[in-house]
């Protein structure tokens, strides 16, 4: 049914009227039954067709109105029915159209959503802090690692972003681009337990009819650290290496200055010559050593039995031991065998015995223990030395790191890179070490060796509880 139906009706209409009005009128005033007849069988009609109109208009009402319901919501964005309408009614051809564009509309939206749903994953999961903030100095957007490094729970729903950043710097950038509307970049630094540092964007982005601000901050903590670590290396390294260079070159000076023409004072300060060059290459060796490690040098594990290798290992501090008056003890099960790179395993071994002799007291003792689990096979070396400064524990693998208060009052020689030395080997098989120390008690090395496809143990059981050495060789 089409639109020209409805003005057919009536016309129909208006001619039967009109025609009914006629045959009437002409039967009353001929008395002619027979048009009266015929003027209530038209009247008849005319009463038929209006009945029809009605109905057809009622419909057609119940449809307008779905349709201007079906308008509204698609206007709104709101899900709506999709409407079918019986070929022949004068709204089909609006009904499919409304149709279509509701179908259309349902497909955008299911885009737009998966790709919000993406977009929103992929900036919660970013290692970056990122917050967005609308004109109104609301938030509406925050992932998860903005909340950690703000250390705050955000809300979902809209709200000022005063309510979350506490960090004067921040809100001071946040403030000025409102003001400005010009972008802004700094390094921000927070103050808490745990100190960070953020390279942050304040980012002013103009909108058509508005504006937002974003804040994007990437955590630099690390890199600073690093970039710190490798300033106080080459300033401890300059420092190491002065100390015998500047030893060297004042007896050589003195002994070129007539000094050598004394037979004793000869031996004496070529003695003194002798041991810095040793300490000296001892130095350059531990540092070749590390940077070899972090090259990524080749492993060649082996199966080993580690109760004979570490009795072989032991035996070579025989001598330093006896001097020291120190017991060396070795409680490693026999059946113990383990798949390693033997010479990372002594060299570990070395720098660890070594401490735990030289750092331990008269009538001491060292002793190596083993354990395992499905995951790891531990050894533990202990003293019953000085023991360690819980102050100091944590700093105690940093190269050039001493616990003494000071080198030049330091009675045991090494390089101080013994542990970092350690640290750098067993973090290269993904492993890990640890120590428990008290002062004057002792203290105690557990070095904990990943089990995987390239590294296997036979389980022994054993306990794991003593103590060992205190610090770099």
């Amino acid at each position: 049914m089409t639109l020209s139906k409805a003005y057919q009706q009536i016309l129909v209409i208006l001619g039967l009227s009109i025609f009914t009005t006629v045959t009437l009128f002409y039967g009353f005033l001929k008395n002619n039954r027979e048009w009266l007849f015929f003027s209530l069988v038209v009247a008849l009609g005319l009463v038929l067709a209006i009945i029809q109109a009605t109905i057809d208009f009622r419909k057609n009402e119940k449809v307008r109105r779905q349709l201007e319901y079906m308008a509204k919501n698609i206007v709104s964005h709101q899900p709506v029915a999709p409407l079918f309408v019986r070929p022949g009614n004068p709204y089909k051809q609006i009904a499919d159209q409304l149709t279509e564009l509701q179908s259309r509309q349902q497909d955008e939206n299911k885009t737009i959503k998966n790709s919000n749903t993406e977009l929103v994953t992929i900036l919660s999961s970013l290692p970056v802090g990122i917050m967005v903030i609308d004109s109104s100095q609301d938030v509406i957007f925050a992932n998860h690692q903005m909340a950690s490094m703000i250390g705050r729970r955000i809300l979902n729903q809209p709200h000022s972003y005063s309510q979350d950043i506490r960090n004067y710097q921040l809100i001071s950038m946040i403030e000025r681009t409102f003001d400005d509307h010009e972008s802004q970049h700094a390094e921000i630094r927070s103050v808490g337990d745990q100190p960070a540092t953020w390279d942050t964007s304040v980012i002013y982005n103009q909108l058509e009819n508005d504006f937002h601000v974003s804040v994007i901050m990437y955590d630099i903590s690390d890199i600073i650290n690093v970039k710190q670590m490798q300033i106080d290396f080459l300033r401890n390294a300059s420092h190491e290496l002065k100390t015998p260079v500047t030893a060297i070159s004042g007896f050589a000076k003195t002994l070129l200055g007539g000094a050598m023409d004394d037979r004793k004072t000869l031996v004496e300060f070529l003695k003194i010559i002798d041991q810095q060059s040793a300490q000296l290459t001892s130095l350059i060796q531990d540092v070749l050593t590390i940077s070899h490690i972090q090259n990524g040098a080749p492993k060649k594990p082996q199966l080993i039995e580690l109760k004979k290798f570490v009795d072989n290992l032991l035996r070579g501090y025989t001598s330093m031991a006896k001097l020291r008056e120190v017991t060396l003890v070795n409680q490693v099960p026999a059946e113990a065998s383990v798949t390693i790179d033997s010479k990372l395993l002594t060299r570990i071994l070395q720098n660890l015995v070594s401490n735990a002799v030289k750092y331990n007291r008269s009538g001491g003792q060292v002793t190596v223990k083993y354990s395992a689990n499905d995951s790891f096979w531990q050894l533990y070396v202990s003293d019953t030395g000085i023991g360690i400064a819980q102050k100091d524990v944590s700093r105690l693998f940093e190269r050039f790191y001493r616990a003494d208060d000071s080198r030049t009052k330091q009675k045991v020689s090494g390089t101080g890179l013994g542990l970092a030395i350690v640290k750098e080997l067993v973090d290269s098989i993904g492993g890990v070490i640890h120590v428990k120390s008290q002062r004057g008690v002792g203290s105690t090395f557990t070095v904990e060796f990943p089990i995987n496809d390239a590294s296997s143990t036979t389980p022994a059981k054993t306990a794991s509880t003593s103590q060992t050495s205190k610090d770099n060789n």
